[in-house]
């Protein structure tokens, strides 16, 4: 079988058609960059910057979000949502002192699979009508946990309402106080 040299010419054109479509189709000046290798943290809302409800909720969510496999305590929890808090509350997490938190019945079973609960809080309807200008505001905002388990399965928990009272500082609106309501 004797290959001719039209026969290599048009496999040889063919495969050079093939290889030009699988190029880009921007020329060597417009080189387009679509996406990174790049890992950035997101950083949550700056407390400067967002108004009473945002301060309520990104507060609440993170001291309800937990890593019981490496936090003492909830309280960990607290010292991490230091930036949003203000008045006693903030008191408590700056002492440097574990406060007496109640651990849930379930920490120690997290806390032994490596699971880790994590909050989303939203503003709630039963929150009280603040007459404008009010420097202190209570926020009822709604908070629903899941567990994340080591697996990668998760657990959505029952959600809960927390009464909130914000207070706007010079520096921004801060969370003073929460309490558990249902």
């Amino acid at each position: 079988m004797q290959i001719t040299r039209i026969t290599v010419a048009a496999v040889c054109t063919a495969a050079a058609a093939f290889l030009a479509g699988c190029g880009s189709d921007t020329t060597s000046n417009q080189h387009v960059h679509e996406g990174s290798d790049d890992h950035h943290v997101i950083e949550p809302l700056s407390p400067q910057q967002i108004d009473a409800d945002d301060t309520a909720t990104t507060a609440m969510q993170m001291v309800l979000s937990w890593q019981p496999a490496i936090d003492e305590s909830k309280a960990d929890a607290l010292l991490r949502a230091t930036p949003y808090l203000g008045g006693d509350l903030l008191a408590v997490a700056e002492s440097g002192t574990r406060a007496d938190v109640r651990p849930d019945a379930e920490w120690q079973q997290w806390a032994a699979a490596k699971d880790a609960v994590t909050a989303v809080c939203a503003h709630s309807d039963t929150t009280p009508e603040a007459p404008a200008g009010m420097r202190t505001v209570v926020i009822d905002v709604i908070c629903t946990q899941t567990v994340l388990h080591a697996s990668g399965r998760s657990t959505r928990l029952t959600p809960q309402l927390w009464r909130t009272t914000t207070v706007r500082t010079d520096d921004g609106w801060r969370l003073t106080d929460y309490r558990f309501q249902q």
